[in-house]
């Protein structure tokens, strides 16, 4: 399997530390909020590696992490922290807050047929991990304290900036703007927080340097740390993430470990909406909600993800999505063949080894797709079911989460009936009832079409509410 390396800037093999193992630490959200498409595409798009990776053969230790406390407004260290911010906006609690939005956040993945992380862990589980690692860089020489907290020297680590291939010294010059004039270099960034004088906040706790919280990179290495070691195997966010927040993270763990964090990184691009990135603060943040409410299934949502390939800079739009919703209709009556054709397991398993191939070229999604609708078209020149149905079928399910085959129910005995009916009727040259009949099923939401070859083939004119 190959994949594109940020830190190399080129496309790689994967050569797992501990094959067939494979570790993964993926940026998950931050819970104030409902998450919004773009997050989705992201969040999509890591389970398309991990369902690539487990249908290769790997056996994918995936942790994704939960940020309830420490992501601030600001890049720079300053503002609120959102969480916070946000719990004051509603007249609740940090806590209650967090809860509720990593609630819906995991039952969110459910909808979404996520395969499940290995581990989700929260920062808030784990403040005794990040305490313990910002004394070890303290130990090192690494940090220093000002007024508002204690922060990491980045002049101290020689290799700052190379990952993101940034220029320190515009950054100090102003590019990068410095809001806090204590700092010791502009790219420096909090470690840990102090509370507010005189202000009770809902998350604080106490520490060797006095009450806070912790900042939000710190949280990462920890977590990292603690259940998949001091080298991984994949690291993955968005690309939004490695000019801080990645970068930051590897001066923390390698400052202390002396080793690599992550042996590939992996970053998603950013999506467009109207031409405009989509974020809350510009009020294009369409949640899976809008999707539901414009009638829409999710699995749909998860086709036109696919469609994009995740380095591509991908634009939503409410066409786009119908367009995937018209697509998934003819996965979904692909799927309803297997009820009426016969199987070619010789073409399957071609097909089959095409799609996988590409996914291991760098998740090359949009190709895997047009290689299983070249076989759809295929089965409809020929009116024989390729044997996709009991292996690529089910292939296609594992790797995209479209739940094709369990999702795609055979007609009623009703239907059956009618159509049974309307052969006799067409047999006995009674077009009349021929029509009646295909009106009635067309009422069950079933569609006929006629062959020489095959007979009445059936279909559905619409996504079955069942599937």
């Amino acid at each position: 399997m190959k994949l594109y390396n940020t830190l190399s800037r080129q496309i790689e093999s994967l050569e797992p530390l501990a094959s067939p193992k494979v570790s993964v630490y993926t940026c998950g959200p931050t819970v104030y909020d409902y998450p919004h498409i773009g997050n989705w595409f992201t969040f999509i798009r890591y389970d398309l590696l991990i369902r690539t990776l487990t249908e290769s053969g790997y056996e994918p230790n995936w942790v994704m992490n939960i940020t309830d406390v420490g992501h601030l407004t600001s890049d720079a260290d300053e503002g609120e922290d959102k969480l916070a911010k946000a719990a004051a906006k509603e007249h609740k609690t940090a806590w209650d807050l967090a809860g509720y939005y990593s609630d819906y956040f995991l039952g969110a993945l459910s909808r979404l047929n996520f395969t499940s992380p290995w581990q989700t862990p929260r920062a808030t589980d784990h403040i005794a991990e990040q305490i313990e690692l910002i004394k070890q860089l303290e130990e090192r020489g690494y940090t220093y304290k000002i007024k508002d907290g204690i922060y990491y020297d980045t002049a101290k680590f020689a290799d700052y900036g190379n990952f993101a291939r940034l220029d320190l010294d515009e950054q100090q010059s102003g590019l990068r703007i410095e809001a806090n004039p204590e700092k010791h270099n502009s790219s420096d960034f909090a470690l840990w927080k102090f509370a507010p004088e005189g202000v009770k906040r809902d998350m604080e706790w106490d520490s060797p340097w006095g009450k806070g919280f912790p900042g939000w990179h710190i949280e990462c290495s920890a977590m990292c740390y603690r259940y998949l070691g001091e080298t991984i195997d994949i690291h993955s966010g968005g690309i939004d993430h490695i000019p801080v927040h990645h970068t930051n993270e590897i001066a923390q763990s390698e400052a202390v470990t002396n080793k690599p964090l992550a042996k590939i990184w992996m970053h998603t691009n950013h999506i467009l909406y109207n031409d405009q990135k989509i974020s809350k603060s510009l009020g294009n943040g369409i949640t899976l909600e809008d999707i539901a409410a414009n009638n829409l299934d999710l699995r749909a949502f998860r086709l036109y993800v696919s469609e994009s390939h995740y380095r591509s800079q991908s634009k939503f739009s409410w066409d786009g999505l119908n367009i995937a919703q018209n697509r998934l209709l003819k996965f979904i009556n692909f799927a309803a063949l297997r009820y009426q054709l016969r199987d070619d397991a010789a073409v399957t398993n071609l097909a089959s080894d095409k799609i996988l191939s590409c996914m291991q070229d760098d998740l090359n999604t949009p190709q895997a797709l047009a290689e299983f609708e070249s076989l759809i078209e295929q089965c409809e020149q020929t009116k024989v079911s390729t044997g996709s149905f009991s292996s690529t079928l089910s292939l296609v399910d594992s790797l995209f989460g479209l739940d094709l085959e369990k999702g795609t129910p055979d007609i009623n005995d009703q239907a059956k009936s009618l159509i049974n009916s309307r052969e006799q009727a067409r047999k006995a040259k009674d077009w009349v009832l021929s029509d009646r009949l295909r009106t009635e099923l067309a009422g069950l939401n079933i569609g006929i079409n006629d062959t020489a070859e095959q007979g009445q083939i059936w279909y559905y004119l619409t996504i079955p509410r069942n599937s």
